[in-house]
């Protein structure tokens, strides 16, 4: 097998001339270990997976400077640790958008004529009614997180599961309380974000 007989220097050379087998072989010489520590950072099996992919994809953009590497392996894992900082701000930027757009809808108290106060107690009455019916655990994520405004990582410590667990409930209420909501009540919705 070529990945044994040859080191690493002599991959990156190769690769630097645009040799994909070389590519290949460094990439199965470093996938396992490279998914193992991600998935140790991330505690997520699919974004570990895109990440491996993103890290060995930068290291294909710039193959041309590879042979003037001394540690690869240190620079392979140094890229890995910022792909996974990348996925931790993105994360957080995601969270914190999703936040704030639920909290003008679900939370705002002023400015709002006798009509829209009564369409949002209507809306607010329907995503209740939605909430409800979600399986336990949902929805007590769901209300740790929008009611008493609990982080990911707080709501996985009270309740035992994982913070990936966590957001994958949120998710899903979301959707199902989108899901839930007729065409009538998404208008309100609209109104209520995009009004003054």
């Amino acid at each position: 097998m070529a990945s044994a007989r040859y080191p690493d220097s002599e991959l990156l050379l190769q690769i630097a001339g645009a040799d994909q087998q070389a590519f290949n072989e460094l990439f199965e010489r470093y996938r396992d270990r490279l998914f193992a520590y991600l998935f140790s950072v991330t505690k997520d099996r699919e974004a570990s997976e895109e990440l491996v992919l993103d890290t060995f994809l930068k290291i294909w953009q710039n193959r041309a400077t590879l042979p003037e590497l001394d540690h690869f392996e240190a620079f392979l894992f140094h890229i890995a640790r910022n792909k996974s900082l990348d996925f931790f701000r993105q994360l957080q930027r995601n969270r914190e958008r999703q936040t704030a757009l639920w909290n003008i809808m679900y939370e705002r108290q002023t400015g709002l004529s006798a009509d829209q106060a009564l369409l949002k107690e209507e809306v607010l009455k329907a995503i209740r009614m939605l909430v409800a019916e979600m399986p336990p655990q949902r929805r007590m994520v769901f209300r740790l997180s929008r009611e008493q405004g609990l982080t990911y990582e707080q709501i996985a410590q009270r309740m035992n599961i994982s913070p990936h667990t966590v957001r994958n409930h949120l998710a899903v209420s979301l959707r199902q309380i989108r899901a839930g909501l007729n065409s009538k009540y998404h208008l309100i919705a609209l109104i209520f974000l995009l009004g003054k």
